[in-house]
């Protein structure tokens, strides 16, 4: 009977291992993201695209970056502003809002660089600001602007 027994046990710990291995699997391929501490590493990282994740804190925004993986034949970053430091008070809008960039596999510039490749949130807000900035712009020196329009006609 002991000999039953101890038989029984390797096949429920091969099963306990195969699940395990199972889970430990489907965890580094859907779940685990590499952290960063410093650009350098970001960047070896978004050289290769695996997946990362890095908060870049600038002079004047703090960055949060997570590399999600490849998609379409380019890299998906998903990018969010943390916190604004610096500038306007209309600027403040922008915290917590994130946008999706596709960057060319092996690209080392920075997402938020090119937000012609991103799409979402923030770069529909980002947008909206840089419009406003330039109708107040133009409502404050239309006198100017007419005049050198005047002068190329």
């Amino acid at each position: 009977m002991n000999v039953i027994k101890k038989g029984g046990n390797w096949k429920a710990y091969l099963i306990i291992g195969i699940i395990l291995l199972l889970l430990a699997a489907v965890y580094f391929t859907f779940f685990f993201y590499y952290k960063c501490d410093d650009l350098a590493c970001f960047q070896a990282h978004q050289k290769e695209c695996s997946k990362t994740k890095f908060v870049k804190d600038s002079e004047d925004t703090v960055w949060k970056y997570t590399i999600e993986g490849k998609e379409q034949g380019k890299c998906l970053i998903n990018v969010e502003t943390i916190m604004i430091k610096k500038g306007a008070i209309e600027n403040q809008k922008l915290e917590g809002k994130s946008m999706d960039c596709l960057l060319p596999l092996a690209s080392l510039s920075s997402p938020e660089s090119d937000i012609e490749r991103c799409h979402g949130e923030l770069k529909e807000e980002m947008q909206n600001m840089i419009i406003q900035k330039l109708h107040s712009y133009i409502i404050e020196n239309v006198e100017e602007i007419d005049e050198e329009l005047e002068k190329l006609l």
